[in-house]
């Protein structure tokens, strides 16, 4: 017995060599050697990202390193994991980006934020959707009704209900003309239209028509 049990839950698998588990209605990590890392003592523990974890602790969001020592306390509204070295925090209300050593990059001034993807992160002000940049600098206007994350360098934005598609220079490469739509997967992303699913590529080109009722989220060794 490696871990003994004595815990009201443990994660189905370890991630980073430890895995979630909780006691008491709190939260903690061990490691493969069931060894107590995170004490039980947070309310709720996120995913382990680029060596930290979002926690709450009280009704406020801090990050815990790998070692269960406190990086970023627990100070903020809310917070989401880290991408490319920072992560969305918010704090009365407004937005903004940490690093992972807890210092202010980009101040919270936003009504919303996503995480960075490929050098950008969608933010909202004013009630649009735009793109900033690592060193907080808005390189797409906030514009858009919703904008994503990108994937293969396009981005979904949403433009009076309507889905198309914009690179990181925020040049709109498939127009919004799509009903629903998703992240690309090799080259290839699924839409909808008039109620049915196709495909198209990175160009917009039509590769699948949109006849079919279901069509798979994402593609695997081109199928």
């Amino acid at each position: 017995v490696i871990v003994p049990c004595i815990y009201d839950e443990v994660a189905d698998k370890f991630s980073e060599g430890l895995a979630l588990l909780k006691q008491n209605g709190k939260c903690g990590y061990i490691n493969t050697k069931g060894e107590v890392v995170v004490p039980c003592v947070y309310d709720y523990v996120g995913s382990f990202s680029e060596g930290l974890v979002m926690v709450e602790q009280n009704g406020k969001y801090g990050f815990i390193n790998l070692k269960g020592e406190v990086v970023v306390p627990c100070i903020y509204d809310y917070a989401s994991g880290f991408s490319e070295g920072l992560a969305p925090v918010c704090q009365d209300g407004k937005w903004g980006f940490i690093n992972t050593k807890g210092e202010v990059v980009v101040p919270c001034i936003y009504d919303g934020s996503l995480g960075f993807s490929e050098g950008l992160a969608a933010v909202k002000q004013n009630g649009k959707w735009g793109y900033i940049n690592t060193k907080g600098k808005i390189v797409i206007p906030c514009i858009y009704g919703v904008s994503l994350g990108f994937s293969e360098g396009l981005a979904i934005v949403i433009q009076n209900d309507k889905c198309g598609y914009i690179n990181t220079k925020g040049d709109i490469i498939i127009p919004c003309i799509y009903d629903d739509a998703w992240k690309f997967s090799e080259g290839l992303v699924k839409v909808k239209q008039s109620d049915k699913w196709g495909c198209v590529n990175t160009k917009g080109e039509v590769i699948v028509p949109c006849i079919y009722d279901e069509v798979a989220d994402k593609f695997s060794e081109g199928l």
